[in-house]
């Protein structure tokens, strides 16, 4: 223990990407290995490999830290900063932004779709209700990712740089996370090709934004809800079209504003 406990203080960031990666790509390459495939009507599911980051960030806390340091780093995951009432509007503002885009829909005559047409998640469990898929995804994929890159490894990186250079850095690292869903996930594999660039745009945008909520906030859980419900947004079948285009260019449009305002305050000194 006395030797990952030393590779993990003086290699933090390899360690905590490693084992990151290994606890993701494990599950994932086992399941490609295995024959299955993330599809429509398919009983495989690529949603456990998504809380690597998280499990990660647990085992390097407790590592480094001791268990103190560990139930400090859970609460952040599970309770809203004062006020409250701002985070929450902060956490599901991709909600309310989706919820624009569907009403001036309606108003130009398109069929709104019904709540239960959002229970089409990527990689949610055949049989299950809405609030129980809800449930799956905000574990799973809000803090099971969040937890890890921007509430373990987004403030390491900070403390080496400036918050523009760990947010870049950090969407590199997610990017390339990702890679074993291009096989595992039908609708990852679709990108393949010049699309690719576009996912990796926006990849890059959303990691700005997410690291803006996380410094704002401080908390966990903002970005983990962010996340989460932004997916459900864009990426069920309700989502599909006008309304992940509309909310991807919003994303992209703050998360330019975001790297301007960055960037002017490193060149001033005051950041």
């Amino acid at each position: 223990m006395s030797i990952i406990r030393a590779f993990f203080t003086r290699h933090p960031v390899a360690a905590y990407c490693a084992l990151a990666f290994s606890l993701s790509w494990s599950y994932w390459l086992a399941l490609i290995h295995l024959g299955y495939r993330v599809e429509p009507g398919s009983s495989a599911t690529h949603l456990p490999g998504l809380a690597g980051p998280f499990l990660a960030a647990v085992i390097g806390t407790g590592i480094t830290g001791g268990s103190l340091s560990v139930q400090q780093f859970l609460r952040r995951c599970f309770v809203l900063r004062q006020p409250r009432i701002q985070s929450l509007a902060l956490a599901l503002s991709p909600l309310a932004a989706g919820a624009l885009v569907f009403f001036g829909m309606g108003l130009l005559g398109r069929n709104l779709p019904s709540v239960t047409e959002f229970n089409t998640y990527p990689g949610a469990l055949p049989g299950w209700s809405l609030p129980g898929t809800v449930l799956l995804a905000l574990l799973l994929n809000g803090l099971g990712e969040e937890g890890g890159w921007r509430g373990y490894l987004l403030p390491l990186l900070a403390r080496r740089g400036t918050r523009l250079l760990a947010s870049v850095s950090v969407a590199g690292i997610w990017m390339l996370w990702h890679a074993p869903l291009f096989v595992l996930n039908s609708s990852m594999s679709a990108l393949l090709g010049p699309t690719i660039v576009g996912w990796a745009i926006s990849l890059l945008a959303g990691s700005l934004l997410l690291a803006w909520l996380y410094f704002r906030t401080e908390s966990i859980l903002v970005v983990a809800c962010w996340h989460t419900s932004f997916n459900f947004m864009v990426a069920t079948e309700p989502g599909q079209g006008a309304v992940a285009a509309s909310l991807s260019t919003a994303v992209m449009a703050l998360a330019a504003i975001i790297a301007i305002q960055w960037h002017a305050r490193q060149s001033r000194g005051d950041a």
